[in-house]
């Protein structure tokens, strides 16, 4: 299931998350992204797809924990997914 993070909620390495759009409506095949750094007041995330591919580094994204609920919404998934 996935839940919204909230201003001050702090991710840890491994944690999936997703970008939510502004609207209610759900996206059905959004990109999910896996935390691969923490730091005080920012985390950098990759997408799940391009973090297997060996021949070119992954796209890395940095957020900052303070635009989280403001300028950016995102879900992190709170329990494993089962195949």
């Amino acid at each position: 299931m996935w839940k919204i993070l909230k201003p001050g909620d702090k991710v840890s390495v491994g944690d999936n998350l997703r970008y939510r759009s502004n609207s209610n409506t759900q996206q059905p095949e959004a990109e999910v992204y896996e935390v691969v750094r923490t730091d005080q007041h920012y985390f950098e995330i990759v997408r799940q797809t391009e973090k297997d591919k060996v021949s070119e580094p992954p796209d890395r994204k940095a957020v900052r924990y303070t635009d989280i609920g403001y300028n950016v919404l995102l879900e992190r998934r709170s329990d494993p997914e089962t195949n």
